[in-house]
């Protein structure tokens, strides 16, 4: 059994940070930020992981009533849709913590005959396409993700 994810007390800023840049990287390829996001990224000075993670732009996202220590989002959107995130979830590796993007695209009840549905449905895709590339950028930069996560286990399980 894996022992118990810790809580974010102290996530390294500097990891969360190049997590960002390469996140931004993908999501706006180099056009310029929106003001709000820009706004999200700028923090006050000498701020440490606990405080920063309490505030906004930081949302808890832990769905109420989940026992479990509580999972982040920094919504960063992209250059075409501005709801999609960046979070960080606790779990037991060396960083405290992995990331992943949700693309906050999931809409119940969309109605399939909906005259915007397709375009919907395109939207939905291209965020599909940002969450594999920013999540394979962080893979690729030896950021703590799932996949990393599931490699390092395997690897040290001695499985072919």
């Amino acid at each position: 059994m894996p022992p118990e994810p810790p809580d974010l007390s102290a996530p390294r800023l500097d990891v969360l940070r190049r997590a960002i840049a390469l996140y931004l990287a993908t999501a706006y390829d180099g056009a310029p930020l929106p003001a709000a996001v820009a706004r999200r990224l700028d923090w006050p000075e000498g701020i440490d992981a606990p405080a920063l993670l309490a505030r906004p732009p930081f949302e808890r996202t832990t769905p109420r009533g989940v026992d479990g220590p509580p999972i982040y989002a920094l919504r960063l959107g992209n250059a075409r849709y501005p709801h999609m995130k960046l979070q960080l979830q606790p779990w037991p590796n060396a960083h405290g913590f992995l990331l992943s993007v949700n693309t906050h695209d999931q809409i119940l009840g969309l109605d399939p005959a909906a005259r915007d549905a397709e375009a919907f449905r395109a939207l939905q895709a291209d965020n599909q396409r940002y969450k594999e590339t920013i999540e394979a950028a962080w893979d690729e930069a030896k950021l703590p993700t799932f996949l990393r996560y599931l490699r390092d286990y395997l690897d040290a399980q001695g499985s072919p």
